[in-house]
């Protein structure tokens, strides 16, 4: 069952906890096949009862529904069990090799959220937060995630505003203007003052830059920082936004997927699973010393 860990790597650190995760994630897994035949079952009784009682489109739909319905309720007790045993064995234990608390049940608020963003949210869930000291910086971020509710002409869709990290880090010199870096593919984002023109050709194809003081945003992103900002989306491999005000810095990580979750089609005593979750944490740490948040450059 998975390649064999070496030494002092993320699987052999957590041996113990990863064989007993990695027999509740088989036997979830059995659980779930078997819900989905129960499910398909119910369903499509359902969906015949109704097709002759009614419609066949209608019957669809509902057939459709009680499948659904029916698969994850059989299974909803174990799914929750598994992730809360995953994140308090696995995640929380990443995260204090870095030095920093971790607490699966909150994260960053709205306020931090509409710092870079403007738009109406209807739905929004925080979750994961990591918090701490990286490099005498004072640093937050967890999973995010906002909608909003569309009204069709007749049902209301859910419209995914974001999926991502919010990350919250101190710097050492208050800014008496703000300055927010945007990414040319990102929406909905607020915007502060006026467009800048910076001197980066390669940041400028990333990024454009709204201050409300020209010369304030020359002065907080150096070169240097472009630079940084430039190979951290790169790196990351999705859009980032970033609002730097007062004397905090505020970032948004598209990534668009449910972020420090577990996945259930892969073996935890894989090395590489074990390594993705790792990799994951570390990118985030990692973002107060790509930035040099810790030195005073702003």
């Amino acid at each position: 069952m998975g390649e064999k860990s070496a030494p002092n790597s993320p699987a052999s650190e957590l041996s113990s906890e990863l064989k007993e995760l990695e027999n509740e994630r088989v036997i979830l897994v059995a659980a779930t096949k078997k819900a989905n035949l129960i499910g398909l079952g119910a369903g499509i009784c359902a969906g015949a009862a109704i097709t002759y009682l009614l419609d066949a489109i209608f019957g669809a739909a509902i057939g459709a529904l009680v499948y659904t319905f029916t698969a994850m309720l059989i299974t909803a007790s174990k799914r929750r069990e598994f992730r809360a045993n995953f994140k308090r064995q696995i995640i929380e234990k990443i995260v204090k090799k870095h030095g920093l608390n971790y607490d699966k049940d909150r994260g960053l608020g709205l306020d931090e959220f509409f710092t870079i963003y403007d738009c109406t949210v209807h739905q929004w869930s925080s979750e994961d937060l990591v918090e701490g000291n990286i490099d005498g910086v004072s640093v937050k971020f967890s999973d995010f995630y906002s909608a909003k509710k569309v009204k069709k002409k007749n049902s209301t869709e859910t419209v995914v505003l974001f999926r991502g990290v919010l990350f919250k880090a101190d710097f050492n010199k208050t800014l008496s203007s703000i300055t927010q870096i945007s990414h040319v593919n990102s929406r909905n984002l607020a915007i502060y003052g006026k467009k800048a023109n910076m001197d980066d050709v390669r940041f400028e194809e990333i990024f454009d830059v709204y201050t409300t003081d020209q010369i304030g945003a020359r002065y907080a992103l150096s070169p240097v920082l472009m630079e940084k900002f430039t190979q951290l989306c790169l790196r990351l491999d999705a859009p980032v936004n970033a609002v730097l005000k007062d004397s905090q810095i505020f970032i948004a990580v598209e990534t668009w997927r449910d972020d420090f979750e577990p996945q259930l089609g892969k073996s935890l005593t894989d090395e590489a699973t074990l390594t993705a979750y790792e990799s994951e944490i570390e990118s985030f740490t990692q973002i107060v010393k790509e930035l040099n948040l810790n030195r005073k450059i702003w």
